[in-house]
């Protein structure tokens, strides 16, 4: 009967019938591939990588300190991690060095100083403080332990980042106006420098030492590869060694970063032999900042370029040529020329 048997009927069309052993051959084989095909994504597919990333964002410095709006500024990050890929899973863990400067800018402030006047008459010095803008610097090593997914091109991390100061500082400048009140005068007395009545003089703190406390951050990063726009004809990186990534991100402080021990006010007064002096104090080195708890947020944009460890010596570049100039090297240039 051969490989099929046919059943033909008049006026009927002929049906191939497939013998059962043949048949349950077939779907052995269909039921064989997609087990294999099942088992091979199964299968732990992981790789070890070296990456090096920078960030840059926003950066603002949040407290509970009462009428006073956050500070906000600028924050810059550089580091350097192990990445492990498992399938989808990522571990990432290293270490990054952080850069964050704030801006506190402060509502103007009206104050009213009873003085006595060299002749002893009383009258009313009034002060009005404007422009007053705070600088505080930081200078962390963040210790980053991040654990995420990537599927496609799309990826996230999540995780704690351990907040080690190194160095910090803060300063204040500001503008004062200063007028003096009599009450048997009808008008107040203005720009009169040898009486202390000045009009927008700069006042201003040196820089002072400002100590940080360790900190836990709370870090998300959502993103994707961008590799794939990086490409040559000739000579291009291989997306699967070198993995590059583009994502936005956010830090937020979850431990109080300054402790406020101080006993000067922000703004105050010397009665000197030469008069009146006034000073001004940054708000993390005044008394408000006692009892108070302040708690940094960054968010910003991070680019990633991952390598991944050699193994048995490959190359982090790949050459979509290689093939053939090793296939000529071993003398097959002739024939591939013959074969022309």
């Amino acid at each position: 009967m051969g490989f099929f048997s046919y059943l033909c009927r008049p006026n009927v069309i002929c049906v191939r019938r497939m013998p059962v052993r043949r048949y349950i051959f077939i779907v052995s084989l269909a039921l064989c591939s997609v087990l294999a095909n099942a088992f091979t994504r199964l299968t732990p597919e992981t790789a070890h990588f070296v990456s090096l990333h920078g960030d840059a964002g926003y950066s603002a410095l949040l407290h509970n300190v009462p009428d006073l709006p956050p500070s906000a500024g600028m924050s810059t990050m550089i580091g350097v991690d192990y990445r492990l890929f498992h399938n989808n899973f990522i571990f990432s863990a290293g270490v990054e060095g952080m850069y964050e400067l704030n801006v506190n800018r402060m509502d103007e402030l009206d104050v009213t100083i009873p003085m006595m006047d060299t002749e002893g008459e009383l009258f009313n010095m009034h002060v009005l403080v404007d422009k007053s803008t705070d600088l505080t610097h930081m200078v962390n090593l963040n210790i980053p332990i991040l654990f995420g997914g990537e599927w496609g091109r799309f990826y996230f991390m999540v995780g704690p980042k351990v907040s080690l100061n190194f160095y910090g500082s803060t300063s204040s400048k500001a503008q004062i106006t200063t007028y003096g009140e009599y009450d048997r005068a009808y008008d107040d007395f203005y720009d009169m420098q040898n009486h202390g009545f000045v009009s927008n003089q700069y006042m201003g703190s040196a820089s002072v030492p400002l100590k940080w406390n360790m900190n836990i951050l709370a870090h998300m990063e959502i993103g994707g590869r961008i590799g794939h726009m990086f490409k040559h004809k000739q000579f291009r990186l291989n997306p699967d060694k070198i993995r590059m990534y583009l994502a936005a991100y956010a830090d937020f402080g979850v431990l109080n970063l300054h402790t406020g021990t101080n006993g000067e006010p922000v703004f105050g007064w010397r009665e000197t032999e030469e008069g009146v002096q006034f000073f001004s104090q940054p708000l993390m080195n005044s008394t408000l900042s006692n009892g108070a708890t302040f708690r940094n947020l960054n968010v910003g944009i991070k680019f990633t370029v991952a390598f991944e460890m050699p193994k048995h010596g490959k190359s982090f570049l790949y050459d979509e040529y290689q093939s053939e100039r090793d296939y000529r090297k071993r003398g097959g240039n002739q024939g591939y020329k013959n074969g022309k």
